[in-house]
């Protein structure tokens, strides 16, 4: 019996540490990552079992890259090195097997490519939480519906994430120049 219960506990312990291990890679990548603005096209789908969430597109995950190496099918992490562009927007420079000695650099996923071009990576993040009750509301303001009848365009939309050492988090949904939590604030 006593052996069952110092497994038993050896387990729960290590699941613990695990999950505050999670926990506090994100934190520090929240408080010391340096901040990326991704444009991309949000779509609002409901989970019953994640909740609301916006399912964020990226335009930076297409692109055209030259690998320095061959690319095989096995290769399943590639290291992108990011910078940003005359409008302050993340952009993939290049893509490289082993991480960058200095800047910001995610790693990707290769989903397309064609010889040594790849045209198509995943980046690690892909939903943005919300609470409870602003999935519609926010689909309706990501689609351009408003509630007066009168046509309008999609909002552009940005995604503010915070990168360091590979890893990225989503901080933000910045909604046509506004943190969509300011949207939803009472005026």
């Amino acid at each position: 019996m006593k052996r069952n219960a110092r497994i038993f506990i050896a387990v729960a312990v290590a699941q613990l540490v695990l999950l505050s291990w999670g926990v506090i890679t994100r934190e520090r990548v929240l408080r010391q990552g340096e901040v990326f603005l991704f444009r991309t096209a949000p779509v609002d789908p409901r989970d019953p079992f994640r909740g609301e969430y916006v399912r964020l597109d990226f335009a930076a995950e297409r692109g055209r890259w030259v690998f320095p190496d061959s690319l095989d099918r096995s290769t399943t992490r590639l290291h992108a090195v990011l910078a940003k562009d005359t409008a302050g927007h993340a952009q993939i420079t290049h893509l490289r097997t082993t991480p960058p000695a200095d800047g910001a650099y995610i790693t990707v996923r290769p989903n397309q490519w064609q010889g040594k071009v790849v045209y198509g990576v995943d980046l690690p993040l892909d939903r943005y939480y919300l609470k409870e009750g602003e999935g519609p509301r926010t689909e309706d303001l990501l689609a351009g519906r408003f509630d007066d009848d009168r046509p309008e365009e999609p909002l552009p939309a940005v995604a503010v994430v915070r990168v360091l050492n590979g890893r990225a988090v989503v901080e933000d949904l910045v909604v046509g120049g506004r943190p969509l939590r300011q949207w939803w604030e009472a005026p």
